[in-house]
């Protein structure tokens, strides 16, 4: 009863029951938002997802599918499986935790090989079960937890070669037990399937080793076997991640070019060499008794054997799945495929600011298969900057998508609110990087998961205090730091908003100075960890400002790192029971655990409705109402990861709508996937377009130059002619690409419009002879605007063509007037209206009201959130703001044309899509008020202005308690408030009930801007 190896086993095995009871109560029932619809739908027909691929997640994955298919008929219920072995995996990942706590808590009491007694044991097992606990109800890992994505799976496998290596160095110093540290090599090598942030834990490992081996450390040995550690890391990345399918492809060359073999078999030969290489250091090492070479040599080749699990992307890409992501189907795909080429990089020791201009390029050629050998088709481009352009350890070289707007913002912030003048340099680039990136990216992740968290929002600048920040729960810190909370709307309070007032967090710390001045040698093993898992990602992965959304995720070895100090707290809790108290026997015992469960049980409590996701089918419904959006057989374009993922899920999964192809706008600027449209998916005919594979293909017309730099010269040319000349080798000039006109027509043909009912017989009179297509002044067309001209043009007539009410205005190619919206969908037809610009996309074109109402009343479903009172994740945003817009066009249509039944009961199915308690009413909703008032449904619409002026005069109360400075993050929802307000008032006069008026001039009497304007 007293072994210490059975009351591990048996806590591991408590806490990985718990998590798993939680983790399967909140865990989502269908697919989730961002990559989660790729990589379920990869797992369940073994495709390809996007670079670098997830090999062994994907295989697992299957085998989860696969017994869902067994027992249930629910294809929703595919995805939940994968979610559920998200749970079973982040649960076995807290057991490990639990284990590792217990392992360095024991090296506390009695050390390495000593023995512990009865009442040492149930100390133990308790600082394992707050330690464990602590970690899975960690806000970060739990996120994971509970949907289909590969960062749960790769923190276990994280914990996993930490255990591994823990489990080794606890034990007696026997060669026997070596294999423990190959065991952790391997689960390094198949992390590389998932992620590769398992290989983080070597520095750590190598100290264990060096700590165990030799009986003297000094600081001296310790940095270098951090640094072999490191080696080890660079080993996996640069040797076997891209060192093995170079020489693969250094062969493949070698055997299909060079002697005329088959495709592929450059593959025999590299087997051979890596196997010849790896028997004669094993046996070298076993003839010269070299144990230290052959221990590295066997963890070399498990780390080879479990990388060679990457085999079925490389299948899966030659069986051409219908997701075959970059198609690596050979060595010359494979290695820009491994190194995440699409995603560019960031320089770590030496780049260019955000300001730097390029002043060339270096370019690489890259091979392909060109008939039946390998041939140049493509080049690889990085821009060269001058040297006065660059400085030293470049944590501000963000140049892309508005960034330098950004930077100079927090330029600006960290200039005390001045102007800095000058271009930016390495004062600004440590300080971007302190206040940023370690600050705001890290440091405020972790007080979210050990002291609380302020709401759900994305936090993008410390300086706006309305979101993303940390909070305690101990009022006068939290109002100190941010604002005065005593009039904050209670019902506005996000279910994210946790509170742990710093009880985790001192916990940890306390484990945390307990660790250290009992036993320096662990603490510093596990300080190596926490550090490399925590900022050593942050420094790596150099952050820009405004991630599209938060990433702390991805830090999630960091936390549970902590959390097994949080463990550690109960036994530093002990020692002063024990110690300062003067405690014996079971009750310093009992008293340690009793106070540090308090903190995961809080955690437990306080996170649980945020991450409860077990009602929401948000995603895949969402995902739903943009296939519904779309007539038969249709084409619709898509911008995003959250209109184009739940869409593949949603088709690829669970059947919805096969006969609609769906087009990402950010993958059709790459050959290989315009290749894809070519050909037949599910029930959704092959694309037809004109330009062949060949002129596409690689370097080939990624930029046709206008020959006339004069906008003025630019003669109108028919589309189809421009089409063709752009796709012969008449379009090259001087190995640039060229195209005759920014000025294009695609003519209509009114009878084809009619035999193929693109529109009705009353649209006569409105369509146009010939839909314009304008470059204005720009200097060329890209490839992707070639594409998606050519599939506009030559399917225009045969399928109906959308582009996703989500998609970027600038992908439209100037075509907003010849839309037509139906629904999520903005369906390209040949008839000019007048757009509304102040509505954004939204306003595209005309409005098709009976199409959208069909969609809207009879086809669309709302994720359970018109049922459930739930937490509402911010990545919903541009889905539901899209939806409301489009019920919005409708209604307004409805109105203006005096059908104002349909109208009203439009304005009524958005309220109750979106009701108050999941999205609390603010001015936006006005406009379906205004249209229930002139439909007159004034019981309606006295019922949503209560509601809507309740919560708006708990608003600007608030609002108007506040100091400037906090005032200043709130001055936005401030002036939308108002401007609610004002509505509401006005709005009296329409509904003429004066007991109903003055109750709502109570409410807002106070904030009459007609009133106000006359006292000024």
């Amino acid at each position: 009863m007293n072994s210490f190896k059975r009351a591990s086993n048996l806590t591991g095995i408590a806490v990985f029951i718990m998590s798993f009871i939680v983790y399967f109560l909140t865990v989502e029932r269908t697919g989730s938002l961002w990559d989660c619809g790729e990589f379920i739908l990869g797992a369940y027909k073994l495709q390809v997802v996007h670079p670098p691929g997830a090999s062994i997640f994907v295989l697992i994955g299957r085998m989860f599918t696969w017994v869902a298919e067994l027992i249930s008929d629910n294809p929703s219920d595919i995805a939940f499986s994968i979610n559920l072995m998200s749970g079973m995996f982040s649960a076995m990942m807290a057991g490990l935790v639990a284990s590792m706590t217990m392992i360095f808590g024991k090296i506390i009491l009695v050390g390495r090989n000593g023995e512990t007694n009865k009442n040492e044991n149930i100390l133990l097992s308790g600082t394992g079960l707050v330690g464990g606990l602590t970690a899975a109800f960690c806000t970060s890992i739990w996120f994971s937890a509970v949907e289909g994505e590969v960062y749960s799976m790769s923190t276990f496998f994280t914990a996993l070669t930490m255990w591994a290596a823990v489990k080794w160095y606890s034990l007696p110093n026997e060669r026997t037990h070596d294999r423990w540290l190959v065991f952790a090599a391997y689960s390094g090598g198949l992390s590389i399937g998932v992620h590769l942030l398992s290989i983080l834990t070597f520095p750590a490992i190598a100290l264990l080793y060096y700590f165990k081996k030799y009986e003297k450390p000094t600081i001296k040995g310790a940095f270098f076997s951090m640094f072999l550690g490191a080696i080890g890391i660079i080993f996996v990345m640069k040797v076997v991640i891209v060192g093995i399918p170079t020489i693969w492809k250094n062969m493949e060359m070698l055997m299909v070019n060079g002697m005329g073999m088959p495709f592929h078999y450059g593959v025999i030969p590299t087997v051979l060499l890596i196997g010849a290489l790896i028997f004669f250091l094993l046996r070298y090492c076993h003839q010269k008794g070299l144990h230290s070479l052959q221990l590295l040599t066997m963890s070399a080749l498990m780390t080879v054997i479990a990388f060679s699990t990457l085999g079925v992307i490389v299948i899966r890409a030659n069986a051409d799945t219908p997701v075959n992501m970059n198609v690596p189907s050979d060595a010359t795909r494979l290695i820009p495929y491994l190194n995440r080429e699409q995603y560019g990089e960031r320089p770590l020791l030496f780049g260019p600011h955000y300001e730097g201009q390029p002043s060339g390029l270096d370019k690489e050629e890259r091979y392909g298969i060109l008939g039946d050998r390998y041939e140049i088709v493509d080049d690889k481009f990085d821009y060269i900057y001058k040297s006065s352009d660059k400085i030293l350890f470049p944590r501000i070289g963000h140049s892309d998508s508005g960034r330098p707007a950004l930077h100079n913002q927090w330029r600006k912030y960290l200039n005390n609110g001045e102007t800095p003048k000058g271009k930016p340099g390495q004062l600004y680039n440590l300080g971007f990087m302190w206040n940023y990136q370690v600050k705001w990216m890290y440091f405020r992740y972790f007080m979210w998961n050990f002291t609380g968290r302020q709401n759900g929002k994305q936090g993008y600048h410390p300086w706006d205090k309305s979101k993303g920040h940390w909070v305690s729960g101990i009022k006068f810190i939290d109002d100190m730091r941010l604002y005065n909370s005593d009039l904050f709307p209670e019902y506005l309070e996000s279910d994210a908003h946790n509170k742990y007032y710093f009880i985790p967090f001192l916990l940890g710390l306390l484990g945390l100075f307990f660790h250290w001045f009992r036993t320096d040698k662990e603490f510093g093993v596990l300080l190596i960890l926490f550090l490399i898992t925590g900022l050593g990602i942050i420094i790596y992965s150099n952050q820009p400002p405004n991630e599209p959304r938060e990433r702390d995720y991805v830090l999630a070895g960091s936390f549970f790192t902590f959390s097994i100090w949080v463990g550690l707290g109960v036994l530093a809790l002990y020692s002063l029971l024990k110690e300062k108290l003067n405690m014996s026997g079971i009750a310093p015992v009992a008293g340690s655990i009793a106070i540090g469960v308090v903190a995961p049980a809080l955690m437990l409590f306080q996170n649980f409705d945020d991450h409860d996701r077990s009602s929401h089918t948000a995603a895949r419904d969402y995902a739903a109402n943009f296939l519904e959006s779309c007539a038969p057989n249709a084409l619709i374009f898509t911008y995003g990861d959250n209109d184009t993922y739940p869409l593949w899920y949603a088709q690829e999964v669970e059947g919805i709508r096969l006969d609609v192809r769906v087009i990402n706008l950010s993958l059709i600027t790459v050959d290989w996937y315009i290749d894809k449209m070519r050909r037949a998916l599910n029930e959704s005919a092959p694309i037809k377009v004109s330009i062949s594979s060949e002129a596409y293909r690689g370097r080939n017309r990624n930029q046709m130059f206008f020959i006339n730099r004069d906008t003025k010269k630019d003669q109108t040319i028919n589309i189809y002619d421009e089409l063709k000349f752009i796709g012969s080798p008449k379009s090259k000039y001087q190995d640039q690409f060229i195209s005759r006109t920014r000025k294009l027509v695609l003519p209509i043909d009114k009878e084809r419009i009619f035999k193929n009912g693109i529109l009705p017989v009353k649209d006569t009179a409105n369509i146009v002879p010939a839909i314009n297509i304008n470059f204005g002044n720009d200097a060329y067309i890209t490839k992707d605007q070639l594409a998606i001209m050519d599939i506009i043009a030559n399917n225009i007539y045969d399928r109906p063509i959308y582009f996703a009410i989500t998609s970027n205005p600038e992908k439209l190619l100037g075509l907003q007037d010849y839309m037509q919206m139906e629904g999520l969908g903005l369906r390209v037809v040949p008839v000019k209206s007048s757009s509304d610009r102040t509505l954004y996309i939204y306003g595209s074109g005309r409005v098709d009201a009976e199409t959208v109402y069909d969609n809207v009343m009879t086809k669309w479903k709302w994720g359970n959130f018109d049922k459930e009172d739930t937490y509402v994740n911010t990545s919903y945003g541009a889905e539901v703001q899209a939806m409301k817009m489009v019920m919005l066009r409708a209604s307004a249509d409805f109105a203006e044309r005096g059908e104002f039944e349909k109208a009203a009961n439009m304005a009524e199915k958005y309220f109750e899509a979106f009701p108050n308690f999941n999205f609390p009413y603010d001015s936006s909703i006005f406009p379906f008020i205004n249209i229930l008032i002139k439909s007159n449904r004034m019981d309606s619409a006295k019922k949503h202005l209560r509601l809507f002026s309740e919560v708006t005069a708990q608003k600007l109360a608030f609002y108007d308690s506040l100091e400037e400075d906090a005032f200043n993050s709130f001055k936005d929802d401030f002036g939308y408030s108002m401007r609610g307000a004002d509505d509401a008032l006005r709005s009296l006069d329409k509904i003429k009930d004066p007991s109903f008026s003055a109750e709502i001039e109570k409410l807002l009497g106070d904030y009459d801007i007609q009133k106000m304007q006359r006292n000024n």
